[in-house]
């Protein structure tokens, strides 16, 4: 583990309440680690002497991130999907979910955000 639940309690959030319950964190952990080794090639895992606290925190918020959309695309599932326009009386609307992080491409665009905040300027996202 790059990140445990004590570090992201009082490490990373500094005393704000988690996002992630104790008991689900080690497994979203573990789906951001996978995220952040497949941008940086794994380096993160061939030297654990990279893993700063700057990685720690871009772990931490990706955790969240993977975390809440999960579970927003679970509580979608069970309202019957989400609601893309409706009619009423006239009136009709429609949600644009294409810059939603809990679209699995609004996802990812998010997952690369965070870590190009936290790791563009390390070296660790070079490819060569």
């Amino acid at each position: 583990m790059y990140v445990d639940y004590h570090y992201y309690a009082s490490g990373y959030l500094l005393g704000r309440s988690p996002a992630v319950p104790e008991t689900e964190f080690p497994y979203w952990e573990k789906q951001a680690e996978q995220a952040l080794n497949q941008r940086t090639f794994s380096r993160l895992v061939a030297d654990c002497n990279l893993i700063t606290d700057q990685v720690r925190d871009c772990v931490c918020e990706l955790t969240e991130l993977l975390y809440q959309a999960d579970k927003s695309a679970q509580k979608a599932a069970e309202q019957g999907g989400v609601l893309q326009s409706y009619p009423n009386d006239g009136e009709s609307g429609t949600f644009d979910l294409s810059q939603s992080i809990y679209t699995e491409e609004g996802k990812q665009k998010k997952a690369r955000e965070i870590i190009y905040r936290y790791l563009g300027n390390t070296g660790l996202l070079y490819s060569g």
